[in-house]
């Protein structure tokens, strides 16, 4: 599936600069042109950053927060397939760790089928939807200016989709995978093979491939 179909489909964005520190919470910004990106100069990376540097909260409520997220428990995602596939041309664009780590030894461009499975989610919870909301509600009131100069225009994260990655490549290719793989210590879950391809999985590792954002003044907990 291409990127801007895999969006259309499921209302989700896929993660392009993927890693583990990504939470429920977190800011998104929308540039001009090109993915999303998690930060912007001079610019809190998350609602809590922002309730902080408004002073409607202080440190210990913003670590409270924070870690309230960080516990989110992660469920089985009941999206519309088992599986998300997605085309080959456009596995470079993910830039998950994983694929960091084979890129530049293995060309990414030789592998033939690409998916994540076993999906699950992790969401921005109930009590925490409302606490935000509350928060909102508050800055709107109060302090205006930086609630419209800093945040209403962003989009905040609530959903983050992990799944087990599995790759497929030509068998004549396989060796060359392996010893990328053992060098920089990359191990499979399994690895089958037969007479003409041999697939690959690897667990999500807790790193997301895909997030469902939320505009913030769109909000509604």
């Amino acid at each position: 599936m291409e990127i801007r179909k895999f969006r259309n489909y499921y209302g989700l964005e896929l993660i392009t600069a993927s890693h583990a520190g990504i939470h429920v919470g977190d800011l998104v910004w929308d540039p001009l042109i090109g993915s999303p990106g998690f930060s912007h100069p001079g610019m809190p990376n998350s609602i809590y950053t922002a309730f902080l540097d408004a002073n409607l909260i202080d440190k210990k409520e913003f670590e409270l927060f924070r870690d309230d997220c960080k516990k989110t428990k992660l469920l089985p995602a009941h999206l519309t397939d088992r599986t998300v596939e997605m085309d080959s041309e456009f596995i470079t664009e993910i830039q998950h760790p994983l694929l960091g780590k084979i890129e530049g030894s293995f060309t990414l461009d030789s592998i033939s089928k690409f998916h994540f499975g076993e999906l699950q989610v992790r969401e921005l919870a109930d009590l925490l939807r409302v606490k935000v909301d509350q928060y909102l509600e508050i800055m709107k009131a109060n302090n205006w200016k930086e609630y419209d100069g800093r945040i209403r225009r962003v989009s905040m994260i609530t959903e983050l989709y992990y799944g087990s990655m599995k790759l497929i490549v030509e068998r004549s290719l396989s060796g060359n995978l392996d010893a990328v793989m053992k060098k920089n210590g990359i191990t499979a879950v399994t690895r089958n093979a037969d007479s003409k391809s041999v697939a690959y999985s690897f667990s999500h590792e807790e790193v997301p491939f895909a997030m469902r954002i939320e505009r913030v003044r769109n909000f509604n907990g």
